[in-house]
Order: structure tokens, then sequence, then C-alpha cells
């Protein structure tokens, strides 16, 4: 009966409202899904854009005319001479013409639009849902909080890059990188989470699985340090002091560790980083096999098998971008981690009826 509980959307009883029906939470769930989906896009565009060295390209923050490009010589020169004013353009770019600079201003604009996009999205439909009594009441405050919040993440992203224009600083502090990754993160979670719920609002008890339910926590948690210490990685380029030959960041502590910088070394960031990714991979699995190996519905373990296969792939991701320092495969490390987090949330919340 569990796995009829978790296949099957909570059936409406006759005579409930439009927004209570399952046609409706389904519609209400399908657009969250959607804007989910177009933070995991954002996610690799802004790693892209990070990687790329493009996030200061752009001087001022204009969340309304921002999203007009310049679109004569005079507007690519007057962007253009505001990015050479910055220690980015005199000491890692100097002498770069127009056309280059262009290569650099594409990333950061095409990240911003896509935030706005977002906003787009989440705002026009919601108020559409609102108008059409397709979403239920108690949801309309969570709702609009998620929409203030995303608008926060807007100004957190400004609060990053302005830390870039500093005169002793030629990329944004990793800290407030941290901070505007870990809020996209908090955002997709809630979203995410929300629409599970909507979608199936009662939780199917499970007997017998609350140690799993545990051991999944614990998953989460050790994935969730993990990604915030990858935006140190990549904040710093800590990946630069990966060097096989010496056996520098091959997984070994860095000499002078635990005395070293957690923050600021590069060496102790990116050890830090592989040693919460060796624990995250070893709890993950070990969830996996409890989900496989116990007695639970089919989606819980779907679930289990979904974080295995991730985490193994994120593994395997991690360890290329480290020997092959190629930016696509670092953003699509990061991508995977994104999916690898919205998995462990989907199977926490399959699990939330868990007993003892």
């Amino acid at each position: 009966m569990s796995d009829i509980m978790l296949n099957t959307p909570y059936a409406s009883p006759p005579g409930t409202s439009r927004a209570a029906t399952a046609q409706s939470r389904r519609l209400v769930a399908a657009w969250l899904f959607s804007v989910c989906f177009m933070i995991w896009i954002m996610v690799g565009i802004g790693g892209y854009t990070r990687d790329s060295g493009s996030g200061l390209s752009i001087m001022d923050w204009a969340p309304v005319t921002g999203i007009i490009p310049p679109l004569t010589q005079n507007a690519w020169n007057r962007v253009f001479a505001l990015y050479q004013t910055i220690p980015q353009y005199r000491l890692l770019h100097p002498g770069m013409g127009l056309a280059g600079f262009k290569a650099l201003f594409w990333p950061e604009y095409i990240h911003r639009l896509w935030g706005r996009l977002i906003g787009l999205v989440f705002f026009l439909p919601l108020l559409a849902l609102i108008l059409t009594r397709r979403v239920e009441r108690r949801l309309i405050p969570r709702l609009a909080l998620l929409f203030v919040l995303g608008g926060l993440q807007g100004a957190i992203g400004w609060f990053m890059v302005s830390s870039g224009f500093d005169p002793n600083s030629t990329a944004v502090q990793p800290w407030r990188l941290c901070l505007h990754f870990s809020f996209a993160m908090v955002l997709l979670a809630a979203i995410l989470w929300t629409a599970l719920t909507v979608l199936r609002p009662v939780p199917a008890r499970i007997p017998g699985a609350k140690r799993l339910k545990i051991t999944t926590h614990i998953a989460a948690t050790a994935l969730v340090l993990t990604m915030l210490a990858g935006t140190f990685v990549s904040g710093t380029h800590a990946i630069s002091v990966f060097n096989p030959a010496t056996g520098a960041g091959m997984g070994a502590p860095p000499p002078g560790y635990p005395h070293l910088g957690f923050f600021t070394d590069r060496a102790a960031i990116l050890f830090n980083h592989q040693s919460l990714a060796a624990l995250t991979v070893l709890a993950i699995l070990t969830t996996t096999v409890m989900a496989l190996r116990g007695r639970v519905p089919a989606p819980v373990r779907d679930a289990g098998l979904m974080i295995g296969g991730l985490v193994i792939l994120q593994f395997i991701l991690g360890v290329t971008a480290l020997a092959s320092k190629f930016i696509d495969i670092g953003v699509a490390h990061q991508l995977n981690a994104v999916l690898l987090l919205s998995a462990m949330i989907y199977m926490i919340h399959n699990l939330r009826g868990a007993t003892r």
C-alpha cells in the first residue's frame, strides 16, 4: 500500500475546492519543477562565468534596464571603459581589445538575463494561478516569500560581484561566492520541497525505515558541506595546486596541515573538499545499500539507486576536472552536484513517514 501512496498523488474528495484538486496540484507542481530546472541551468551558467573569469565584466547593477545589452559602438565603448578601471583588467588582461572584452561580457550578461527570466517564470504563473484559484491559499504566503527571496538572491549576487572591484583584488571574495551559491541551493531546496509536497501532501507511513531516514539526513548534510567547500575551491582556483609529479593535491594532507588557513590556503582548501567528498561518497553509498536491502517502497529504492549512481558519477567528474582542469568538466561537476542534492531531497521527502 505504501508503494501506491508514494506513486499516486493524493486523491481529492468530491466537492473539494478547485485549488485542492489533483489537476491543480499537478499544474502547480509542474510550474515549480520548471523553476527548479531553470535554477539548475543557472548554476551551470554561473559556474562557467566564474571559471572563465567573466563575472566582473559588467560594472553596474541595473535590475530592470540591464536587460538590454550594449547595442551601439558607443555603448560598448562605455562598458569597456568601466571594465578598464578595475584591477582585473590591469593585472590579468592588460591591452585586451574590445573583442576580448565581449568574450568576457556575454557569459555574465546571459547569467544575469537568466536570473531575470527565472523571476518572470516564477512571478507571472504565480499571479495567474492565484487569479484562477489554482493554488491553495495556505501556499500563497510561502510562494510570495520565495519570490522575495529570489530577488534577494539577485542582491546577494551583486554583493558578491562588487567585492571584485576592490583595488587589491582581481576576483570576487570566495566567502561571498559561497554565500551566493548557498542561497541559490536554499531556494532550490525550498521550491523543490514545496513542489513535492503539493504533489503528494500526505506522507506515506513506512515502518522500519527510521534508521534509513537518519542515515539519509547524515549523507545529505555531508553533501551540503562538500558543496560549500567546493565553492572555495572554485573561488580560489585551488585546483591549480594539483601536481601529480610532486603529489600535491592528490588527496594527502599538505605540509603544515591543519595549521594552514582552512579558507585561504589553496592546498588546504583542496584537501578539505577532497576529504569531505570521500566521506560523502561513503555516506551516500551506505544509504543506497540500506535502501536496496530494506523493505521500503519502490520510490525509495529508486531514489537510493539514483543517489548512488549520481555520487559515483560525481566522483568521476571531480577527478576528471582536477586532472584536466577543463572548464566544461568543472561545470558538469557543479551541475551534477545539484542533481545529486535534488535527488537527496526527493529521497528525504519520500521518507517523511518513516517510523521505527
